[in-house]
């Protein structure tokens, strides 16, 4: 009637006040979900949602506040199949394209229709919650929502919409598949650097823009680890040389980006390239050395930053060749070793938390059979991957033929009671528990050579430092040390 008396609101007004007290009437049947079931057996489905597109935004808001309760996580769980029943049958009808539409209408300098956007939102994450394939696959391919939060994220102030934007976004990418395909054809990498670069020379002013910012490079991250394409379309954006530069201001974003880094260069030779290119070496090298007393707030995010910045100058070490390779070994040999303190000191460190640990538990469960696969994965949640990645670090620099290195290794491990024995039984554990997928077999290959080196370094006598034999053995060539020959250069 609105469009057939649009120059006269009396013809219409009764119809559509109708049409809210209807609305309004159905929140009841929200709240009873009981009659679900029933709701739908009389078809009224089709034309409830025939309401988001009602010229009146009044009504469509209404509509939309509605359907989030029908969707309500809580609801949805302890209803069982009456809102399943209720849930397939909004999906069928072609909710969730009639909700994304609806989106691009909406203004959001009007406090409703913020709120709508907002409800909108919730709706999505409600289904992310009770029907993630589903609704990733239908909001990420068969919608423009992808779009909209990629334009999102860069509008205006910073807001609670904002916010809720780049969940939703991280929420679909962490399903991986089709919605990260869709995010990359949207060019979602290039778009979120962008969003990222603002927090190059300034710090999140909120809690709720900080976790807007962790959201940006949860995205960032999940992207990457789906496909080598990305970790190079990635570099193209421009993502190395902002990380760097992240890392290197030691703002608070700082720690999100050694994160990211890690993923863009792991297997990826062309970015561990481009990495020595940008400068990276100083900025990494710099967080390595990072020391100091910090609260327990902040213990786990150093943790954190810990583990990232070992696993990529392990992925650096694998992956350079030549003049790259030769720049990145000195790095533990200038300032009388500094390096190799460091990483050994982090090595004591995590090995010490392991014993003590294990102690621990052992006196709180004295009687307890030992189950070998809950021991790996207890041993894992106390910092197992970092000594790991320690442990690879140090056998990588012990093989590359640098004595002083080895030296300087052999004694610094002696001085915390502990010797290449403990590197070589920790690599060999790690080798029994990696996947057999590709890139496990890949890093199997790696520590199956160093290993093998160790033992040569082990059979000279390393508590006796020094001689012919040592120096032959220290002297095996860094690429076997490293793996099978190198990939080739990405294209």
């Amino acid at each position: 009637r609105r469009m057939k008396f649009s120059d006269d609101p009396t013809k219409f007004m009764d119809s559509e006040i109708k049409v809210h007290q209807i609305i309004q009437d159905l929140q009841g049947v929200a709240a009873a979900p009981d009659l679900f079931p029933e709701f739908v057996r009389l078809k009224a489905v089709s034309p409830l949602l025939s309401l988001i597109s009602h010229e009146n935004t009044d009504i469509s808001i209404e509509v939309v506040d509605l359907l989030k309760e029908f969707t309500d996580v809580e609801t949805v769980q302890e209803e069982g199949r009456n809102a399943e029943i209720l849930l397939d049958a909004l999906i069928a009808k072609q909710m969730i394209p009639l909700l994304v539409t609806n989106l691009e209408r909406l203004d959001e300098t009007q406090k409703e229709d913020q709120q709508a956007v907002h409800n909108t939102l919730n709706i999505f994450e409600n289904l992310m919650e009770v029907a993630p394939e589903v609704a990733a696959v239908k909001l990420s391919t068969e919608t423009k929502l992808m779009d909209w939060l990629l334009k999102r994220l860069r509008k205006g102030v910073f807001d609670e919409n904002q916010l809720y934007a780049s969940e939703i976004l991280s929420m679909l990418l962490l399903t991986g598949g089709k919605a990260v395909k869709a995010f990359t054809e949207k060019q979602g990498l290039k778009r979120l650097v962008r969003c990222v670069a603002a927090y190059r020379k300034r710090d999140p002013e909120s809690l709720d823009e900080v976790e807007f910012v962790e959201n940006l490079f949860n995205c960032i991250v999940s992207t990457l680890g789906a496909e080598k394409a990305n970790q190079l379309a990635f570099a193209q954006a421009d993502g190395l040389q902002l990380m760097i530069t992240m890392v290197r201001k030691k703002r608070y974003t700082q720690a999100a980006a050694l994160k990211v880094l890690n993923y863009a260069v792991s297997d990826c030779m062309s970015n561990c390239e481009k990495t020595i290119e940008c400068s990276g070496l100083k900025a990494i090298f710099k967080a390595f050395m990072a020391r100091g007393k910090v609260s327990k707030r902040l213990k786990q995010e150093i943790e954190a930053t810990e583990e990232h910045v070992l696993s990529c100058i392990v992925q650096l070490f694998v992956h350079l060749s030549d003049v790259r390779y030769l720049r990145l070994l000195n790095k533990f040999r200038e300032n009388g070793y500094e390096k190799v303190e460091r990483l050994v000191e982090l090595h004591d460190k995590y090995y010490s938390r392991l014993e003590d640990a294990e102690r621990k538990y052992q006196r709180e469960h004295p009687d307890e059979p030992v189950d070998e696969d809950e021991l790996y994965m207890r041993r894992l949640d106390n910092g197992l991957y970092s000594l790991q990645m320690c442990a690879l670090l140090i056998a990588l620099i012990c093989s590359a033929g640098e004595k002083g290195i080895y030296e300087r290794v052999v004694q610094l491990l002696n001085q915390q009671d502990s010797s290449l024995k403990d590197v070589k039984e920790t690599l060999e554990e790690y080798h029994a528990n990696l996947a057999g997928d590709k890139s496990g077999k890949k890093m199997k290959t790696i520590l199956n050579n160093v290993i093998i080196i160790l033992d040569q370094l082990l059979g000279t006598g390393e508590e006796e430092g020094g001689g012919e034999e040592e120096d032959q053995a220290s002297g095996s060539a860094p690429a076997a040390a490293r793996g099978a020959p190198q990939e080739e250069k990405e294209q």
